[in-house]
């Protein structure tokens, strides 16, 4: 008994679990279908499958013949898994709790146990802190790519009380800047089509139930009705009140239930503030799966905040304060930043096919200034200015290392990229000193050498 989560991921395991226990002739399917992934698994009954390819990466694969995605992998036989359809009754549940298990009309097929072991994914191997990560995207989409390309490469690997294996960093911060929440960017490569997450969004934005249990819950009735109250509107209105205020949270963990029961919820910790004339919002995830989850509660977050927005901006204005209160940044903070071990080929490929076009090596600026270099009297020169061209400081040195040691202890560097090219031309100032030759920032040195 458990979740089936996703059919991209879940089905394939089901059906290997399926197949290992010819015990079991009759399949339960209870609970809120918000993934879709109890239509697809009644459809792979019903429907059966074809030979395909997955959406994202393209990898040969068994598709379920239904308008949602099923994949299961091309190593379990087409018979083994008609076998499955055949000998085993699938019936959907209302509610679990009140059904007649005697009603149940058991088969009398019998079949072989049937061992499919997923095969372990080679994948390359990298060192690395285990605790605090900072990642920064314009968009969900290119902070979500960074976040996978470093989970894959120095997360830790782990068991999980699933019983299979993660990759997980400890806290691990994502900071997007620029999401337009009324024009949401949704990628083909994300695990959600525009569609899931628009049906999405309204779990993290309204008070819609979560189900029929007495820990179910979505996100947004956690914040707008568990607790009897609705925190949305206190924050907005206590920001109307106090602007300036740094105890705006909305808790969505209940003491009470929440140590004692399953299924607390992974959001936990929403906090608000309005600065120089932005509103930004931190929210913490005790536990976050970043391939399946990340992307749908990053933008209903982003939609959650720009309706916060409006609403405080609105009240200020009823208040005759003439104000326009921009969108500042999204910060989360993702205690346990995870990704499961079924999908690390997943998200290489993602990796290795995207990234690149979301963040090449040289395209984020550092937002601690640039670095100009001159050479002047014998003395390398960086003048360091902010984004507004303002001179911040200038220090003089009489070699690279010298300056690498001034920038060390200035701590004016936050970028590894920006780093290893400051790097660069502070050797060729170094080099153009020695040798008395001109030198240009992001110029070639014109060395003028005579062979003797």
């Amino acid at each position: 008994m458990g979740p089936l989560y996703s059919a991209e991921r879940g089905l394939d395991l089901l059906m290997r679990n399926l197949l290992a226990n010819p015990q079991i002739t009759v399949l339960l399917m209870a609970g809120v279908d918000f993934s879709k992934s109890g239509v697809v698994l009644k459809d792979f009954f019903e429907k059966g499958f074809f030979m395909g390819k997955t959406d994202t990466t393209e990898k040969p694969c068994w598709r379920v013949n239904s308008e949602f995605e099923g994949y299961i992998d091309l190593d379990i036989p087409e018979a083994a898994l008609n076998l499955i359809r055949e000998n085993i009754a699938f019936v959907k549940v209302p509610d679990l709790g009140g059904f007649d298990f005697s009603s149940l009309n058991l088969s009398g097929k019998k079949r072989e146990k049937m061992l499919f072991v997923k095969k372990e994914e080679e994948v390359k191997k990298y060192v690395g802190e285990y605790v605090g990560y900072v990642v920064r995207g314009k968009t969900v989409a290119e902070a979500w790519l960074k976040v996978l390309d470093t989970i894959l490469k120095f997360g830790k690997e782990s068991g999980t009380h699933y019983d299979d294996m993660q990759k997980e960093i400890v806290n691990l911060m994502s900071v997007i800047s620029d999401e337009d929440p009324h024009n949401l960017s949704v990628p083909d490569f994300f695990p959600s089509d525009r569609q899931h997450v628009a049906e999405y969004v309204p779990r993290m934005t309204r008070d819609l139930p979560g189900g029929t249990s007495r820990n179910e819950y979505t996100y947004g009735s956690r914040m707008r009705s568990w607790f009897g109250v609705d925190q949305v509107k206190g924050a907005v209105d206590k920001l109307v009140r106090e602007p300036v205020s740094r105890a705006v949270v909305i808790s969505l963990w209940d003491a009470v239930k929440d140590l004692t029961l399953g299924g607390s919820p992974c959001l936990n910790h929403v906090w608000l503030r309005v600065a120089d004339n932005k509103l930004f919002m931190t929210c913490v995830f005790r536990s976050h799966d970043m391939f399946e989850g990340y992307p749908e509660n990053a933008l209903a977050l982003r939609v959650l905040q720009e309706e916060i927005r409006k609403s405080v901006e609105e009240g200020l204005n009823a208040k005759g304060q003439e104000i326009k209160l921009k969108l500042g940044n999204l910060v989360i903070l993702s205690q346990s930043a995870h990704i499961y071990d079924d999908c690390w080929e997943r998200c290489q490929k993602i990796v290795d096919m995207h990234l690149s076009k979301y963040a090449g090596l040289l395209s984020e600026l550092d937002t601690r200034g640039n670095l100009i270099i001159n050479v002047d009297g014998g003395e390398i020169v960086v003048e360091h200015t902010s984004a507004t061209k303002e001179t911040l400081g200038v220090y003089r040195a009489k070699s690279a290392e010298q300056m690498r040691d001034v920038l060390v202890k200035e701590n004016i560097v936050s970028l590894v990229p920006h780093a290893l090219d400051i790097g660069l031309e502070l050797m060729k100032a170094e080099i153009a000193i020695k040798l008395g030759v001109n030198y240009v920032q992001d110029n070639k040195l014109e060395l003028n050498l005579r062979g003797g």
